[in-house]
């Protein structure tokens, strides 16, 4: 008799998700990101990001790390092509995804200082509850960043060898 093999979800996943509604592109948006929560994101390969009928689309990556605080920051795009990321959210361009909680006054602080951004019509914390497809999208991106560091380190020992 056959075997079914089941993959079960994590239990819960540690991050916050922060939405961010705005019609510039988003090298403008980081520049101004950049300035006011004094974050410096590198740009990665685009994200590549699936859904349970297969892939949606790449869309644009930034990551930041926080080594005081160690916390990362990924920014990734919502629409690219006519396509949807997270189409719970399709009235956000951009999202802000911070692996950890963050405290409520950290969390207001940052809020605050994304509104100030003058690019930006809103910024809002979204609900780890309303993102029913989040255990997808998590594994989306730390599957990417995998492939990241294996291109980067494939790479490195081309000039080694």
């Amino acid at each position: 008799m056959a075997k079914k093999l089941s993959v079960s979800k994590s239990v819960s996943h540690q991050c916050s998700v922060i939405g961010l509604s705005c019609l510039h592109s988003d090298y403008r948006l980081l520049y101004f990101a950049s300035k006011t929560l004094h974050f410096s994101f590198q740009k990665l390969d685009d994200l590549p990001l699936y859904n349970k009928k297969g892939k949606v689309g790449d869309f644009s990556f930034y990551h930041f790390e926080d080594k005081v605080n160690h916390l990362n920051y990924y920014l990734f795009s919502n629409k690219n092509e006519g396509k949807i990321a997270v189409s719970a959210h399709k009235n956000f361009d951009y999202f802000l995804l911070i692996d950890d909680v963050i405290d409520t006054v950290v969390q207001l602080e940052l809020l605050s200082r994304l509104r100030s951004i003058p690019i930006l019509q809103a910024a809002m914390s979204i609900p780890i509850s309303s993102l029913k497809d989040l255990d997808i999208l998590i594994e989306d991106i730390e599957l990417h960043l995998i492939e990241i560091k294996k291109q980067k380190k494939d790479n490195f020992n081309l000039w080694i060898e």
